[in-house]
């Protein structure tokens, strides 16, 4: 969560092909809760106001009040914001459809690739996103659909 997410190419939406999804979740639980914020041993940095953190607290307690579920995370601490991971926030909330900026994720599984490309493109902004697969296809398809500013293919060597 560089500058604590505060910047336009931080990842909020994450989805993940449905054969490897709960091993994703388990494996990003359990890396969140290892994030240390505060001095000395700091793994991720204050907001650049207690204004902004009280912004991003709000946009993850209505999606959850709206039905997301939350895996860790959603405290505000003044300035500072928990790294947070919300599953299934319902679509029409802010924090599906307005970007956070701030140290949140929301996380997907799919099993439609194409589905997740169009359910990708369904928010108000879309500043950048990353494709990891080792299918090229797949690669090329999200390169023609996915809606965004500067899209990024990587793949494992």
């Amino acid at each position: 969560f560089y500058q604590s997410s505060q910047l336009c190419i931080h990842m909020q939406h994450l989805y993940v092909r449905g054969g490897l999804y709960k091993e994703v979740k388990a494996a990003l639980i359990a890396a969140f809760k290892k994030l240390k914020g505060g001095d000395p041993d700091t793994s991720i940095r204050p907001m650049i106001s207690k204004s902004l953190a009280a912004i991003v607290e709000k946009s993850v307690n209505e999606a959850v009040k709206a039905g997301a579920k939350l895996l860790v995370g959603s405290k505000q601490r003044g300035a500072f914001m928990e790294p947070t991971i919300l599953e299934d926030a319902p679509f029409d909330t802010d924090a599906r459809k307005e970007e956070i900026l701030g140290p949140v994720i929301l996380l997907y599984s799919y099993n439609d690739f194409k589905e997740a490309v169009k359910e990708a493109n369904n928010t108000h902004y879309g500043l950048q996103a990353s494709v990891f697969t080792h299918d090229l296809n797949k690669a090329f398809y999200a390169f023609e659909h996915i809606e965004v500013a500067l899209c990024l293919r990587y793949r494992k060597y």
